[in-house]
């Protein structure tokens, strides 16, 4: 503990103190070096003054950067120093931004011609007074010789007096003398106006020469006083003085405060603040920890969410790849089951009607029937044709010639009969034993399978492969009706397969 404490108010009056000469410094030197109004200088330095105080006083309070705020309030006193330096050197400042104004070119030159006017009015001046001059001193050459006395020149009369050819030539010289000062008061008194007008025009392009060339200011009269401090060392010592003066106002009341010591007052405010900077310190720690939390977590779940995805395309793939394999198989499968079944042929002609009185045709017909054998139990049941009128009542070709050889049949031998019938025979078998079958495979790939029969002819073969397009294989056929593309009838379930052979 220190043994002496200071009071409060010695630490606010030393601030009023440095304040008020900062306020007084900064508007004289305001005043000296712009053109502004009294009231607005005033304002300025009360302002400066306000900041200086305010600054002192901040550069006092608190304990850490100590260096610091002794070299901010130490800038602070030496810029006062110096306005307080310019106020107190303003006469030598003046004098020297007068040379420096005077040294000008503009101003040189309109100096020079000013003189120049002036010489020439002086000269009139001077004119008239040597003939003035002249004048007297011919008129006392002129009195002393015609009347000689002790305080005549001696040297420039004869002394002899009276009226004589001396006294005629000192009369006529005083004539000459008179007429040389008429001469010059005239010619003073027509040249003198305009001379004098041509004077005031010069001391006015001078003046304004001069009003061009000042410059005005803070930095350029802080310059000025540089250049003359510079080159006096008197004047030098005492502005360090003045630096120095206001440098110990600015740091005076941080060097009381820091003589005092804290107070109670100082002390539970410097602990609430450490309390207050702790409580935000542990505040920003959590906030910290809790993002990172969010952001670790965040990361797991996205992570996860890539994981089930990249699994769930691995299965789609996989099913994908399980399903190609078995609609291939399915293919294969159905590649090698089908098989061409020729037909059995089977024939269903209506029967004549059998002439009694013709027992050949009776016979004949039997005979028919029994070659052409009974009906294969596995061929689907044969769709009878409904005929109509119009073109549906037109008997097809297998009828006529089965009416021809009932009627060709009477008149011929056995033997034509028979080769008549053998000859149709082949015509309505490609007719009549033609099938018609579909098949349609909705996989990603379509199979074909064409098949046709002829009653005469080998089977053909089997045709089936990976399409794009839904191939349609036809057999026509008389046994049932024939499946057209606009029926659309629905796939059957199960394994497609025709009826095995007898």
């Amino acid at each position: 503990m220190r043994a002496k404490r200071l009071p409060e108010p010695l630490s606010a009056a030393v601030l009023l103190l440095s304040s008020a000469l900062a306020a007084l410094v900064s508007a004289l030197a305001l005043a000296g070096a712009t053109q502004w109004p009294a009231v607005a200088s005033a304002a300025g330095g009360v302002a400066a003054g306000v900041l200086f105080g305010a600054v002192s006083w901040a550069c006092a309070g608190g304990r850490s950067a100590l260096a610091g705020r002794v070299a901010v309030a130490a800038a602070f006193g030496v810029v006062v120093g110096e306005l307080a330096a310019t106020v107190i050197f303003a006469g030598p400042i003046d004098r020297v931004l007068a040379a420096q104004v005077d040294s000008a070119p503009a101003v040189v030159r309109a100096s020079a011609e000013l003189d120049q006017a002036r010489r020439a009015r002086a000269g009139l001046d001077d004119a008239v007074a040597t003939a003035n001059t002249q004048r007297d001193e011919a008129l006392v050459v002129a009195r002393c010789e015609f009347n000689p006395s002790p305080q005549c020149p001696q040297v420039r009369i004869t002394g002899v007096p009276g009226a004589g050819p001396e006294t005629r030539t000192a009369n006529e010289i005083l004539a000459d003398a008179q007429r040389q000062v008429d001469a010059a008061v005239a010619d003073r008194s027509g040249r003198a106006a305009g001379l004098e007008a041509d004077i005031a025009g010069r001391e006015q392009a001078l003046e304004a020469a001069r009003r061009s060339g000042e410059v005005t200011g803070l930095g350029v009269r802080w310059s000025a006083m540089n250049g003359y401090t510079g080159t006096h060392p008197g004047p030098l010592v005492l502005r360090v003085l003045m630096d120095m003066f206001f440098v110990l106002l600015s740091v005076l009341p941080l060097i009381l405060r820091r003589w005092r010591g804290a107070t109670a007052a100082e002390r539970g405010a410097q602990a609430a603040a450490e309390r207050h900077r702790a409580e935000l310190a542990a505040d920003t720690a959590i906030a910290v920890k809790r993002a990172e939390v969010r952001s670790t977590i965040e990361e797991m779940w996205a992570e996860q969410e890539l994981e089930s995805a990249r699994l769930a395309v691995a299965a789609q793939n996989e099913i994908d790849r399980e399903q190609q394999r078995r609609r291939v198989e399915q293919a294969l499968q159905a590649r090698e089951q089908v098989r061409v079944v020729r037909p059995e042929p089977v024939f269903r002609e209506i029967e004549p009607p059998v002439d009694v009185h013709l027992p050949v045709a009776a016979q004949d017909a039997a005979g028919i029937r029994a070659l052409d054998g009974p009906e294969s139990g596995n061929l689907p049941a044969v769709a009878e044709p409904q005929r109509s009128g119009g073109l549906a009542a037109i008997p097809v070709i297998p009828d006529v010639t089965k009416a021809a050889v009932r009627w060709i049949r009477p008149f011929v031998p056995p033997i034509v009969a028979g080769a008549i019938d053998n000859a149709t025979k082949p015509l309505r078998q490609v007719f009549e034993e033609t099938e018609e079958i579909h098949f349609t495979l909705r996989r990603t790939h379509k199979v074909t399978v064409q098949t046709e029969g002829a009653a005469e002819g080998p089977a053909e073969s089997v045709e089936s492969g990976w399409t794009d397009v839904p191939g349609i294989g036809r057999v026509r056929s008389r046994r049932g009706p024939e499946l057209t593309d606009a029926e659309h009838h629905p796939e059957l379930p199960g394994r497609r397969q025709l009826p095995p052979a007898r």
